[in-house]
């Protein structure tokens, strides 16, 4: 395991002129759907509008309320951040927070993420996203309310630090970052960017990013992800005896409950240079950067589970060689990897004959027949009618 080193900087996307004094790059007298604009260019659109207020006795404690298809939203109020709130399953949500509102002139902005786009389903090409339709509106005293859902918006696609191409590894024109010794803890919408050296060997390396809350990261200017590791899954709802057969639920062998989704990022090794390389993160909604950490991946264990007819293949990483077959069935074996048990019925030459195809080599694979396993008789013993071959092995 390697932490980064010293040579660390961040930098905000500071609150710029344009958009917090409400200025984007075209505009219209209504709402427009988010996906429609950005292209896939940039996860974020920036939505942009004014109010002129007369009587602050009604405003100076107003509701802003908005609904959104999102999937995540962040307020600012005459640019001062007024809060941040996302989907908690990626549908629509309503977004409301008390805002005050000065005599004149006020300038709303807020910025609109997607976390990913439906790419499958019936009619997923017209999903909405984005703060779409509305209503958007404006609650004062006594439920006074001006609804801003037909003014006069403003739009821009993207981030500056996007545009700026701050996950550059190569110095930008008129881009410097902060070098203090000490860096902001659980500051949003900010950019990280430190050295860091290759690990040694050839195992595969990962970057653990824990501490992060949501944002993208970025090695040597290659991307190598979104991450929301502050999302964590329910704790109830996992077992370690789990079985795909049987009819399918969307609770079924559920694993990594309490957990985030993923927490360690591959970064291939193509990605790497031999002595300096350079992480760069862009954090949108808080982080701790103590953490952080690159290490690299030996799998000593591995398996398989396949069925009848299909290909097994087994391989060791890093030259590594199979030394001894941990467990291996063909009939109906149960569980999973570093769980598994025999079923009710299996072929007496499983064990012997994964042994003999696979001890000593790097990497090993045949097609799963029952006569490659000296099986004569009917696999009707099978519940479904379908044999497997389960197997575990050590390099």
């Amino acid at each position: 395991m390697m932490l980064l080193q010293s040579s660390l900087g961040y930098g905000y996307q500071r609150k710029k002129k344009d958009t917090m004094q409400g200025k984007g790059s075209f505009k219209a007298n209504q709402l427009l759907e988010q996906k429609k604009l950005t292209f896939d260019i940039s996860d974020y659109l920036w939505y942009m509008t004014s109010v002129d207020i007369n009587d602050t006795s009604i405003w100076s404690n107003a509701t802003l309320h908005v609904n959104t298809m999102g999937h995540t939203i962040r307020a600012y109020v005459n640019g001062r951040h007024v809060g941040y709130k996302f989907s908690q399953w990626g549908g629509n949500f309503t977004y409301e927070k008390q805002v005050s509102l000065k005599e004149g002139r006020n300038i709303i902005t807020l910025l609109s993420a997607t976390v990913g786009l439906a790419n499958y389903g019936a009619n997923f090409d017209k999903i909405k996203t984005g703060i779409v339709g509305g209503p958007f509106q404006l609650i004062g005293k006594n439920n006074v309310t001006i609804d801003l859902s037909t003014n006069l918006w403003s739009y821009k696609v993207g981030l500056n630090g996007e545009k700026r191409q701050l996950y550059n590894s190569q110095p930008r024109i008129g881009v410097s970052w902060c070098t203090n010794s000490s860096y902001p803890i659980g500051r949003p919408m900010t950019w990280y960017k430190a050295e860091f050296k290759a690990p040694s060997r050839a195992d595969p390396v990962v970057v653990d990013l824990q501490g992060m809350g949501k944002g993208q990261a970025w090695v040597n200017g290659l991307s190598i992800g979104h991450y929301w590791t502050s999302w964590i899954s329910d704790t109830n709802g996992c077992s370690d005896t789990c079985d795909y057969r049987g009819k399918y639920t969307t609770d079924k062998c559920n694993t990594n409950c309490g957990s985030p989704s993923q927490r360690w990022y591959h970064v291939p090794r193509s990605f790497l240079n031999n002595d300096k390389n350079t992480l760069v993160l862009f954090e949108e909604i808080s982080g701790n950067l103590e953490n952080i950490s690159f290490q690299t991946v030996t799998a000593e264990t591995i398996c398989a589970q396949v069925e009848e007819g299909a290909l097994l293949e087994l391989s060791c990483q890093g030259g590594k060689t199979i030394t001894q077959i941990q467990f291996a069935s063909f009939g109906n074996p149960e569980g999973k990897c570093g769980s598994f048990k025999k079923g009710t019925w299996e072929a007496t030459d499983g064990q012997s004959t994964v042994e003999a195809a696979c001890i000593g080599k790097s990497s090993c694979g045949f097609t799963v027949t029952k006569e490659a396993f000296g099986v004569t008789f009917s696999l009707m013993k099978v519940d479904d009618g379908v044999a497997r071959l389960a197997v575990q092995a050590t390099c």
